[in-house]
């Protein structure tokens, strides 16, 4: 059976180069162009990237200023990201780390007390797991960040609509997930490589007011599949801010 398989094991099992990752910077790098204008004039600004894999977008954050850790579950992806991009110089406070760790852990995310300016995790909400995780994710992160911070997520959104062969995805893993819209990704030989959740936008909205967010926008593109290149699928992109008091988390 696969319907209690572990999301931690799966993404721990990909070699460093084989970690799905969504290339495309376009909505990310609009986002930060923003952010650095609406943010205090500290430099830099700290920013956490979530589900880093091998680091390459890490590098390119902090090749645009920003001080960047990235954190993955996956111990050869941190590995070697730590050999090919790790800058820390010493009394420096533009750096770029790399630590291993479960961002869906309940502990939380790093060991340290250090909190961010800004988090990113591209895709990661929908392949991360179940409900729960995605509860563990948004509770750690909003931990993570500064009073005022911001958050962007970009996710996957249900698409039957526009692509027939989601609803067949859908159906035929629902009783193996018991979650609508929840399907298993796999490889070219029907091996199963991670568990993949689409959203609506009420679903994405809820979950992230419900861990303590505020200013949510969502924007909806469609887009090609990321790993269905000639086929069709909504994506969402997600910012939003963590309140500076409990008082004033309002939409």
């Amino acid at each position: 059976m696969i319907d209690n398989r572990n999301s931690r094991n799966d993404w721990q099992q990909f070699a460093p180069e084989n970690i799905p990752s969504k290339s495309s910077m376009s909505q990310l790098e609009q986002f930060l162009d923003s952010v650095s204008r609406q943010l205090p004039k500290k430099q830099p600004l700290r920013l956490l990237d979530l589900g880093c894999g091998n680091g390459a977008i890490s590098k390119q954050l902090y090749e645009k200023g920003f001080s960047v850790i990235g954190i993955d579950i996956n111990t050869n992806a941190i590995e070697a990201a730590q050999e090919s991009f790790a800058v820390a110089d010493e009394g420096n406070p533009h750096e770029l780390k790399f630590f291993a760790g479960d961002i869906a852990s309940e502990k939380g995310l790093l060991t340290d007390a250090q909190l961010f300016d800004v988090v990113i995790g591209q895709l990661v909400i929908s392949i991360i797991g179940n409900v729960d995780d995605r509860n563990n994710l948004l509770r750690n992160i909003f931990k993570s960040l500064e009073p005022d911070g911001w958050l962007y997520l970009s996710a996957s959104g249900i698409s039957d609509t526009i692509n027939n062969q989601y609803q067949q995805l859908y159906d035929a893993d629902y009783e193996l997930t018991k979650e609508r819209y929840t399907y298993f990704s796999r490889n070219k030989k029907g091996e199963v490589l991670y568990t993949t959740h689409h959203f609506s936008e009420t679903e994405l909205q809820s979950l992230i007011s419900q861990a303590g967010f505020n200013r949510i926008e969502i924007k909806c593109n469609r887009e090609v599949s990321s790993r269905r290149p000639d086929e069709a699928a909504y994506f969402y992109y997600v910012t939003c801010r963590k309140p500076t008091s409990p008082l004033s988390n309002k939409q």
